[in-house]
């Protein structure tokens, strides 16, 4: 028993030991930032500062989810956004850059094909990510660093 419990002690004691923070390339599995949402309103830019957005990477695909978001000053309520299959590259220098040329947002437990999303393009590393694209006429972006 006793020699059972020290190879245990001895297993936990070296996978401490061997893990090393990633500071290099975006770590894969989901990193959440903070940061600024920009949309164009009606000639003029209203801004969503303190938003925070899950970006979602899985194989060469990626989602986009924008939380508690309220897209211009006339909407009565903040909502959480997701834009799903994003197409996923990765870039030079653990820089992953994405793309979408046209897919429905989801929000409040459906799609709003109303602000279709088309030329979205951006990029995430292992501390800011950034990205810009149209909801429906509106053209968005965002600039965060990663949350600790």
């Amino acid at each position: 028993m006793k020699t059972k419990l020290l190879v245990l002690a001895f297993c936990l004691v070296s996978l401490t030991a061997c893990h090393t923070p990633i500071d290099g390339p975006l770590a894969p599995g989901e990193n959440y930032y903070l940061g600024t949402v920009s949309v164009l309103y009606e000639g003029e830019y209203f801004n969503n500062e303190d938003i925070k957005v899950l970006f979602s990477p899985e194989g060469d695909r990626a989602s986009i989810t924008l939380h508690r978001i309220r897209f211009v000053p006339k909407m009565p309520v903040r909502i959480d956004v997701t834009i799903p299959d994003i197409q996923l590259q990765e870039g030079v220098d653990g820089v992953f850059t994405f793309s979408c040329t046209n897919v429905i947002p989801l929000a409040l437990g459906g799609k709003y094909p109303r602000y279709t999303v088309t030329d979205l393009k951006g990029s995430a590393d292992a501390q800011r990510l950034s990205f810009s694209l149209n909801f429906g006429d509106y053209p968005t972006s965002f600039t965060g660093t990663l949350m600790q």
